[in-house]
């Protein structure tokens, strides 16, 4: 009798792992459901989806060739709360202002408001763009004289401080990673237009698991063709993590500003 509940014990325990497996399966496989197959493709190409949807924070060294600057990004996926440090100021988003410190004139571009998590969202953007609220249409494009694969990226009303943006994803033919990215500035009219500028994504690197780019390239963009180069950055030491982030980190410090949404008429 031992021996037979031990028989029965081991079956029931070898269909509960086959069950725990399949559901596992049936899981990972729902998170492409509402995807274009062309940007299932890409993200399963980049690592996968299932890793990116149990990482809890993420960062990077940002270099700026251009004048030998560093900044150090980091952001906690969980509440999209960030933190920019380089050398002469600090930029964060406490999950309902972003500040700036020492004061707002210590960062010299045009909007802190703007520039808190653009190179976030530009580092991970095939990632980002698996949110909630964001619409795709399959498409072709073509650059330079040749035919992409594209996925056109829309966003739902009052998503993020620029809902009126458009993003279209290039899928490299050989390798099925991204390969660059046209998008549009609305943030500053509020306004919807089609003027793209280009990111071409270079330099694949390892972080989590999942692919991030070395380097972004910018061009213009006009007539299906890159005109002239615009700059470029440089990511250095990605890190994914699984672990928690220290949300104090995110707190307006008592000497910092608040850089506000821009007043749009």
């Amino acid at each position: 009798m031992r021996y037979f509940n031990a028989l029965l014990f081991l079956f029931a325990l070898a269909m509960s792992s086959a069950c725990t497996t399949k559901n596992g399966s049936d899981q990972s496989s729902e998170m492409y459901n509402d995807l274009p197959p062309s940007f299932a493709a890409l993200l399963k190409a980049h690592g996968g989806l299932e890793k990116w949807q149990t990482a809890q924070s993420m960062e990077f060294t940002l270099l700026n060739p251009q004048d030998s600057t560093r900044e150090h990004h980091l952001i906690d996926l969980t509440t999209r709360k960030d933190l920019i440090e380089a050398d002469s100021f600090k930029i964060g988003y406490d999950g309902k202002e972003v500040w700036v410190s020492p004061s707002k004139s210590a960062y010299k571009g045009k909007s802190a408001r703007f520039y808190h998590n653009l190179f976030s969202y530009f580092f991970a953007v095939p990632y980002f763009l698996t949110d909630d609220g964001v619409s795709y249409v399959q498409d072709t494009v073509l650059l330079n004289g040749q035919q992409y694969a594209s996925i056109k990226c829309t966003f739902s009303n009052g998503m993020g401080d620029a809902d009126k943006d458009i993003y279209k994803l290039l899928v490299d033919p050989a390798s099925k990673k991204l390969y660059g990215l046209l998008y549009t500035v609305t943030y500053y009219s509020g306004e919807a237009h089609e003027n793209y500028n280009f990111l071409k994504y270079e330099d694949w690197q390892e972080a989590g698991g999942l692919q991030f780019p070395g380097k972004l390239v910018s061009y213009k963009y006009a007539n299906d063709s890159l005109t002239q180069k615009r700059f470029e950055f440089v990511f250095e030491n990605p890190k994914l993590t699984t672990e928690a982030v220290d949300g104090t980190m995110f707190a307006m410090p008592e000497q910092a500003e608040i850089d506000s949404l821009i007043k749009r008429r």
